[in-house]
């Protein structure tokens, strides 16, 4: 008896710090916009369709120039990620596509 009450105990306390999928991506993803200086922070935003991440990218591109901090941000987020040869095309349509648009559609496949 004691050894079931047991395993029920730590089984509700395992579960009670999951943190599921979606969670797991609106997490990462608030920590990618987060970086994002306002102006492109908005354009990632409004992306409505693949083709919008050329010109988010465009803008990424251009900022990494004039912005060390944003440089060293975005190489540390997509070395976390394990996505550090993505292009900024790359990397703008995967946190688009794999996070924002899946998260808004609920496609975000839980176990």
């Amino acid at each position: 008896m004691i050894p079931r009450l047991l395993l029920a105990v730590l089984l509700v306390s395992a579960a009670c710090g999951y943190e599921s999928r979606t969670e797991s991506r609106q997490r990462r993803l608030d920590t990618f916009r987060s970086v994002l200086p306002d102006s492109i922070r908005s354009a990632f935003d409004s992306i409505e369709s693949e083709e919008d991440c050329d010109r988010v990218a465009d803008m990424i591109f251009s900022a990494r120039d004039s912005d060390a901090e944003l440089q060293a941000r975005l190489d540390s987020i997509m070395h976390a990620e394990l996505i550090d040869t993505f292009s900024d095309r790359d990397l703008v349509y995967f946190f688009w596509y794999y996070f924002a648009f899946a998260i808004e559609t609920g496609s975000v496949p839980e176990p």
